[in-house]
């Protein structure tokens, strides 16, 4: 199997977009993500109610955060790297024996290192976010996480293109499988030992369908069968 190559990097640009984005929508399947992933770390935040012109507001308090942190964020940024470095062939070798040899979508792969922890995908150019002031095993959680929907939607896609082929990726039955399989693999053993155990993973709707994957997963150990199975639960 050809491995993809992950590269992490900033883009600023991307940070206001997506705080923007998160700000005027912020609950996402039981999750208030302004107030959990924004507020908790900049409670300053707290002060874009009472500006007139918010959006630029925001977008001005991020580059400010940028340039006077520049440092910092550099230091963090050659730390995340080396940490990856040290685990992304070994994930590579997991994922492979988890996909039974399929192949991954595209080469590159490319994650935006970024100040707020809202962590983001991009199913199309294969590029995520992830939280620079997160604790390395978290770090390796979320690029790992994100890299595993790359594969699994595409393999979704490919193996049932009249059922989930045609349906939304973003919500719905296909989006719901694909969490519960990222929860459900990041949480065996194999995975477990890539990035530590990592609490509560998924979203808090999904508790019950992790569950209930988890155990098909045990049964099974096959993605495609697990998919058909989930397919059922959910239809």
């Amino acid at each position: 199997m050809k491995k993809p190559i992950i590269k992490l990097r900033f883009d600023r640009k991307l940070d206001q977009d997506m705080a923007w984005q998160f700000y005027s929508a912020s609950e996402i399947s039981g999750t208030d993500f302004w107030m959990e992933r924004a507020i908790r770390y900049y409670p300053e935040l707290l002060n874009i109610a009472k500006e007139k012109n918010k959006k630029l507001y925001l977008e001005d308090y991020i580059i400010n955060y940028y340039n006077k942190h520049e440092s910092e964020i550099g230091l963090l940024s050659k730390e995340a790297v080396k940490n990856l470095n040290r685990k992304q062939e070994e994930f590579f070798c997991q994922v492979n024996k988890t996909f039974k040899g399929y192949p991954w979508p595209q080469k590159k792969i490319i994650g935006n290192l970024s100040i707020f922890d809202f962590c983001p995908r991009f199913l199309e150019d294969n590029e995520f976010q992830v939280f620079i002031y997160d604790s390395q095993n978290f770090q390796l959680f979320t690029i790992f996480h994100e890299c595993l929907h790359f594969i699994f939607y595409d393999f979704a896609k490919t193996n049932f293109p009249d059922g989930l082929g045609k349906m939304d990726t973003e919500s719905g039955i296909f989006w719901d499988i694909a969490e519960v399989f990222n929860a459900v693999i990041q949480n065996t053993k194999d995975f477990r030992l890539l990035h530590g155990k990592i609490d509560n993973i998924g979203y808090p709707n999904h508790a019950d369908l992790i569950k209930k994957g988890a155990i098909i997963w045990e049964n099974k150990r096959d993605v495609r069968k697990w998919t058909e199975e989930m397919i059922d639960l959910l239809s």
